[in-house]
């Protein structure tokens, strides 16, 4: 057993009650090969509910100042999750990102790039990295929505993970990797996302 599946295990019986955790549409889920996992961002724990939702190994990106937060840093470390410097062109994590999608891995990014508590995805901006990272590896986004009471991840409110079918490459229409097919492709991933919440 892995130590990814010893914390999954230790952790995840808590969390699911703490939590209320529901996932609809697991079947989903590619189960091998590499893809990109793309969700809403509103709490600093998303990563582990998308960690308990999803029955893949998952690498996250997140912010290199959340590593500093007591017990959350370190578990994030053990999960392997990948730091990255906000505002910047972090070529050393999308290298990182890169060469676990190339050994089949799956990477979980948030497109909003923050959390955004509260606030509706939909007046939020998207970052790009999703359409780079998944032009470059050359695999699917698998989008995902983690719905909660007011936007906000609370214990003991429900969560529930919808898990939407994968967007493949000749959907995200990336032929040269232009910015403006970087743009229209982040455009209809994130509008893929939004429409997940919109469906419960």
């Amino acid at each position: 057993m892995t130590l990814y599946d010893k914390l999954v295990n230790r952790f995840g019986k808590l969390f699911r009650r703490i939590y209320r955790l529901k996932v609809i549409g697991v079947e989903n889920v590619p189960a091998e090969g590499s893809f990109i996992l793309g969700c809403n961002h509103t709490a600093l724990f998303d990563p582990v509910v998308l960690v308990l939702s999803i029955p893949r190994v998952i690498r996250f990106m997140a912010k290199k100042e959340s590593f500093k937060v007591p017990v959350i840093g370190k578990i994030m470390t053990k999960l392997g999750m990948i730091p990255v410097n906000r505002g910047t062109a972090d070529m050393k994590a999308m290298k990182t990102s890169l060469s676990v999608l190339n050994e089949d891995g799956v990477i979980g990014i948030f497109p909003q790039g923050t959390r955004c508590p509260g606030v509706d995805p939909r007046t939020t901006t998207p970052k790009e990295g999703v359409a780079m990272l998944s032009y470059h590896a050359g695999c699917s986004v698998l989008p995902a929505f983690i719905v909660t009471k007011d936007r906000k991840l609370r214990p003991f409110h429900p969560a529930t993970v919808i898990i939407g079918k994968p967007i493949g490459q000749d959907e995200l229409g990336i032929s040269s990797g232009t910015p403006s097919e970087y743009k229209a492709a982040t455009e209809l991933v994130f509008d893929r996302i939004c429409s997940l919440g919109e469906s419960v």
